[in-house]
């Protein structure tokens, strides 16, 4: 059925999985263990488990997962390399950890950190790099970079909000670096409606995430390092814990939906699709398109909107060049490539619960409004 409002994501829960959820919150209500309890601790060990990796922990946003793990690697006074394209989460976490985020440019056919601007970006101060697999795509020269950061004595932390279940050459997403982060906003692939979860083989900074979640304390109740309430409630641990069983089919969906956008966009002047290469599963957080130069990105996405679809981007405009980064961490050279590819990048609905009729209307729309412009 057709909906005159079809928002570019939402979250899905499939009936048994919504009754499993409202159950188990209910028992959890009644028996009065609302944090720190079994749901979370399953939840922990079946994401652990799904990404095939040691650890585990689950924290309340992925902004929290990813100033814990910064906090973690000691970087005050130190410098962190940031792709631009991210949400503003990722260079504010480096702030609130006390180091200085370096804002690096973008590859247009990926919309991932450029490597080599981030090579142009090192310094004696730079303790590490944050990748950030944009729409879910793995950025596909990890590995180089994971081999930059071997060479320059650097951490590589991957944020991960976007990529739930994305691989690359058979190896998940969050695994590849130091640390993986992830968010479960209720945008996401997967969600816990808020919440966030840090993923690693290092048990030392296993240790300080869950203190550092916990106010600073061990499970002795002994402050032994500054720490936040960073924790991940019950509730929301149960329903964490109930998507996670469908992420496969989630993301398997999504792929189709890419598919079919693929097809029937692929022949459309004036659209550039981003292809994904053939050793990455992609997650499809969001399906990004590219509009060319004489197309106002912003004029077509108010036609659709106008018709019932809203759009999206990832993300514009770039960090450096909101209002807070201009007047207190302004960019010696221009990020040219975010700066020109970003404002042309449009996001069309992408989430489980769009059917083929949703997705015919939203390929018939955005044609007949691009031919309006």
């Amino acid at each position: 059925m057709l909906t005159n409002n079809l928002l570019s994501s939402q979250p899905f829960f499939p009936e048994d999985s919504l009754q499993t959820i409202l159950r188990e919150i209910e028992d959890t209500l009644r028996g009065g263990m609302l944090t720190g309890g079994p749901h979370l601790a399953k939840f922990e060990q079946d994401f652990a488990e799904y990404n095939k990796i040691k650890y585990a922990v689950g924290v309340n946003s992925g902004t929290a997962s990813l100033e814990i793990a910064l906090r973690h690697f000691d970087i005050k006074d130190k410098e962190v390399i940031v792709p631009t394209n991210t949400f503003i989460s990722t260079p504010n976490a480096v702030i609130f950890a006390g180091g200085k985020p370096v804002l690096a440019d973008i590859q247009e056919d990926t919309l991932c950190i450029n490597i080599e601007d981030v090579k142009r970006k090192l310094t004696s101060k730079t303790a590490g790099i944050i990748i950030v697999h944009v729409a879910g795509l793995i950025c596909p020269q990890i590995n180089e970079l994971k081999q930059f950061c071997n060479e320059n004595n650097l951490f590589l932390l991957e944020d991960a909000s976007h990529a739930h279940g994305a691989m690359i050459d058979g190896k998940m997403a969050g695994t590849l670096g130091d640390v993986g982060c992830f968010s479960l906003y209720p945008t996401k692939v997967i969600t816990s409606c808020e919440g966030g979860m840090i993923i690693s083989n290092d048990t030392e900074l296993t240790e300080d995430a869950r203190c550092m979640r916990n106010c600073g304390q061990t499970t002795q109740k002994k402050v032994v390092m500054l720490g936040h309430n960073w924790r991940l409630s019950e509730i929301a641990a149960i329903v964490g814990k109930n998507q996670l069983p469908h992420l496969e089919r989630f993301i398997a969906q999504r792929n189709k939906i890419a598919t079919y956008y693929n097809n029937t966009l692929s022949k459309i002047n004036g659209v550039t699709l981003f292809r994904v290469p053939p050793n990455i599963r992609h997650s499809y957080y969001k399906y990004p398109i590219k509009l060319a130069n004489e197309i106002n990105r912003d004029t077509l996405a108010l036609k659709m909107k106008e018709k019932g679809i809203e759009t999206g981007s990832v993300y514009s405009p770039p960090c450096h060049l909101q209002p807070y980064y201009l007047k207190n961490y302004p960019q010696t050279d221009k990020l040219s490539i975010a700066e020109t590819t970003l404002q042309k990048v449009l996001c069309l609905p992408m989430h489980v619960n769009l059917t083929q009729e949703n997705l015919q209307y939203i390929t018939d729309t955005f044609t007949s409004s691009l031919n309006e412009l």
